[in-house]
C-alpha cells in the first residue's frame, strides 16, 4: 500500500502528454473547469484516464469516463485507488515545496484568521481563544450546491522550533475523528510543507470513510498547489 498521490503539477503534465493542450498547473486551480474549456476533447479525456491509471497502477476501467471536468476525473481515479488499497482509507498524506523562506511559509501558513485569503475553501476563520501556542478557531465553508454551509470548532497547537503543527476538530461533525499534522523543513528550492490527516467517518454520515479519502486527497492536491501560488506571490511582493 502507498500514500503517494499525483500532485497538481503532475497532472497538468500528464494532461498535456496525453492531449497535447499546454495547460499549466494554475488553470486546474478552479474545480469548476471543464477539459473543453482547456482544448482536451473526449478522445484526449480517455487518454488522461489512460495515463492516471498507468502513473497510478490502477487496472485499465473500460467504462472510465474522460468527459468529466479533471477535478470529477481525479477524484473518481483517487476513489478507485482507496477501492484498490492503492491509497489508505481514513488517511491521506501529501507535501508541497514552495518557493519561499521557511519563515515566510510559516507565517503565512499559521495566520489563521487569514486562511479564507490562503484557502479557496474557507469564507471565514473565527479565532475563539488562544493559549500560548495553542488556538482554537471556528472555520466556515463557502456555501455548497445546496446552500448549506459546513461550520466547525478545531484546535490547533503549534511547535515552531521543531516545525510541527498537530490540530484536530473539537466539533467533529460527520467525523469519529479528525486529526492533522502539518510538519515544515528547508529543502532544496525552498520550504516543504507537508500535511498528513487521519479520520473516520461516522456510520450516519452521507459520504463513508472511503469516499471521504478520495475527497480529501483531491481537494488537497488543488489546496497545496493553491497556497504554494499565493505564499510566493506575497514573498515576492515584499521583497520588493
Amino acid at each position: 500500500m502507498t500514500t503517494s498521490v499525483i500532485t497538481l503539477d503532475e497532472y497538468a503534465e500528464l494532461i498535456n502528454r496525453a492531449s497535447g493542450a499546454g495547460i499549466t498547473s494554475e488553470e486546474l486551480l478552479d474545480p469548476a473547469v471543464a477539459f473543453e474549456a482547456l482544448g482536451v476533447d473526449s478522445l484526449g479525456g480517455l487518454g488522461v484516464v489512460s495515463e492516471l491509471e498507468l502513473r497510478l497502477g490502477l487496472e485499465p476501467d473500460s467504462g472510465a469516463d474522460g468527459t468529466k471536468s479533471p477535478f470529477e476525473l481525479l477524484l473518481g481515479i483517487n476513489r478507485r485507488s482507496v477501492d484498490a488499497g492503492l491509497l489508505q482509507e481514513g488517511h491521506t498524506e501529501q507535501s508541497i515545496v514552495i518557493d519561499a523562506s521557511y519563515d515566510e511559509v510559516w507565517h503565512q501558513t499559521n495566520d489563521v484568521a487569514a486562511w479564507p485569503e490562503l484557502f479557496s475553501e474557507y469564507a471565514k476563520a473565527e479565532i475563539l481563544e488562544t493559549s500560548g501556542s495553542t488556538v482554537t478557531f471556528r472555520l466556515s465553508m463557502h456555501p455548497d450546491e445546496n446552500g448549506t454551509v459546513w461550520s466547525w470548532v478545531s484546535e490547533r497547537t503549534t511547535d515552531r522550533e521543531n516545525g510541527t503543527v498537530r490540530a484536530h476538530r473539537v466539533e467533529t461533525g460527520p467525523f469519529e475523528f479528525m486529526n492533522i499534522a502539518w510538519t515544515y523543513r528547508e529543502v532544496k528550492g525552498g520550504t516543504e510543507m507537508r500535511w498528513v490527516q487521519d479520520f473516520r467517518m461516522k456510520p450516519q454520515a452521507p459520504v463513508d470513510t472511503a469516499a471521504m479519502t478520495a475527497r480529501i486527497t483531491t481537494n488537497s492536491t488543488l489546496q497545496l498547489a493553491l497556497i504554494r501560488g499565493r505564499v510566493q506571490e506575497r514573498a515576492r511582493l515584499a521583497a520588493v
